[in-house]
């Protein structure tokens, strides 16, 4: 920018800018026409420079400025405002429902994007980009807890079921030893013959078998077999 223009315009900004702080009861006109220069100055510096031409010009704040430059960019709605506080005011609302207007829509594109994988029109290289990205990491946390919470309950599921499968194993050896000790007293067996593990190898065995039938036969086979062998070893023993 003209060494001369940079001048001018500096000057006539900050002039304003005293017009404007002087005054009790300000239209916002010279406010807005601030803000038209501003927005002048700014499309003509180079990028990055407009801060640091602030900085070295202006008697006043960025965040000045900034009141300023929203003040004529809504310069069709606060004409009619009469004292600036209003009209910072008004200006922040519209600013409020821009943005909220422009993140509707970025949130559309990028949920477009994820369902097409195509950029739709008005797709912006980096506000939408990091949207974009911030999406997808979220949907990677959510699926991330998903899985957690899956595996949590299927491990839950494996214990609680070998946990029934290990109860009713107990219970049904607690009922096999009742049922046994239970039928040992109805036959009057002595103390000894209750503890003898050939006792209780003979009973399971005799549960294996598919009837009462089959098991009557096979105790009448067992004591016949056993007066043979009681007779052989009789006539074999020295001492009868």
């Amino acid at each position: 920018m003209n060494t001369q223009i940079e001048i001018s315009l500096s000057k006539e900004l900050n002039e304003l800018h005293k017009t404007i702080e002087g005054k009790l009861r300000s239209t916002v006109q010279d406010a807005i026409m601030a803000g038209e220069i501003l927005t002048n100055v700014k499309e003509k510096v180079a990028h990055g420079e407009f801060i640091p031409w602030i900085e070295k010009n202006l008697i006043f704040t960025r965040m000045t400025v900034n009141r300023y430059m929203g003040l004529y960019e809504y310069k069709g709605k606060c004409n009619t405002v009469l004292h600036l506080p209003e009209a910072y005011k008004l200006v922040a609302k519209l600013e409020s429902a821009k943005k909220q207007t422009e993140n509707q829509r970025a949130f559309k594109r990028v949920q477009e994007f994820k369902k097409t994988g195509i950029k739709p029109g008005g797709w912006r290289k980096n506000t939408d980009d990091k949207l974009y990205q911030k999406e997808i990491d979220r949907d990677e946390r959510i699926e991330s807890v998903k899985r957690k919470m899956s595996s949590r309950q299927e491990e839950s599921e494996q214990r609680k079921n070998e946990d029934d499968f290990f109860s009713d194993s107990i219970n049904k050896l607690v009922e096999h030893t009742n049922k046994r000790l239970s039928f040992k007293e109805k036959i009057r067996l002595s103390a000894d013959g209750e503890n003898d593990p050939f006792i209780d190898a003979f009973m399971d065995y005799l549960e294996e078998m598919e009837s009462d039938s089959r098991r009557i036969e096979f105790c009448y086979n067992i004591i016949k077999v056993a007066k043979n062998i009681a007779r052989e070893l009789q006539l074999y023993d020295p001492q009868n």
